[in-house]
């Protein structure tokens, strides 16, 4: 599926009129797909049930695109304003106070007050008003903590040798040297004895 490189333009097209778009200088082969984004989104926020089919359907139905253009836009659409089939608590709270806002005015004109201020209540409990706000956190007052690089040992509680390079240094080429002038004498397997390998090393181990 195609997806525009200024997807983010559409998305701030989509509040302004075919007037205004114009003035803008957009072009009108984007207005008029701006004008298309902007009916998917409010048919499928009214009818918030309905699948990516049937949002393909009416968008070739309306406006007379074919069925590959109509799931482009529907795929955009997504991306612009979210998968309302997956939307965010902030679109239901405003699909749930729609639909406790018919039933409230239903019940008022038919004289039901217990269930008017019963849908008052919902309402209340739906948008949280009865709670204090969290706060929003300072995210750019907290200052980074800065990590130094450094070799010095005593930052993590140990205790720090003093020229424990030039340690280093002198028992390596202490070590080495006696390594390299070892002497050593090949004792050969008599008669009597096996040699060592790895498959009798264990038995030889085991022997007195």
């Amino acid at each position: 599926m195609s997806v525009p490189t200024d997807l983010d333009k559409y998305q701030g097209w989509l509040a302004l009129d075919e007037n205004q778009l114009q003035e803008e200088h957009v072009p009108a082969q984007t207005i008029e797909r701006v004008i298309r984004f902007r009916a998917l989104y409010t048919y499928w926020c009214r009818f918030s049930s309905k699948s990516p089919r049937d949002l393909v359907e009416y968008d070739m139905a309306f406006f007379k695109v074919s069925e590959s253009q109509a799931y482009d836009d529907i795929h955009c659409v997504k991306i612009i304003v979210g998968n309302l089939q997956e939307s965010s608590k902030k679109f239901w709270r405003w699909r749930i106070n729609q639909m406790i806002e018919e039933d409230r005015k239903a019940a008022k004109r038919d004289g039901e007050h217990r269930a008017v201020a019963s849908m008052q209540k919902n309402l209340i409990k739906n948008n949280l008003t009865d709670k204090e706000d969290t706060p929003d956190l300072a995210f750019d007052k907290i200052v980074p903590l800065e990590i130094v690089a450094t070799d010095d040992p005593s930052v993590i509680g140990i205790k720090k040798i003093p020229d424990l390079r030039g340690r280093i240094k002198k028992l390596i080429k202490k070590y080495d040297a006696e390594a390299e002038f070892a002497e050593f004498t090949e004792i050969p397997a008599t008669d009597n004895e096996t040699a060592p390998s790895p498959d009798n090393m264990d038995e030889l181990i085991q022997k007195p």
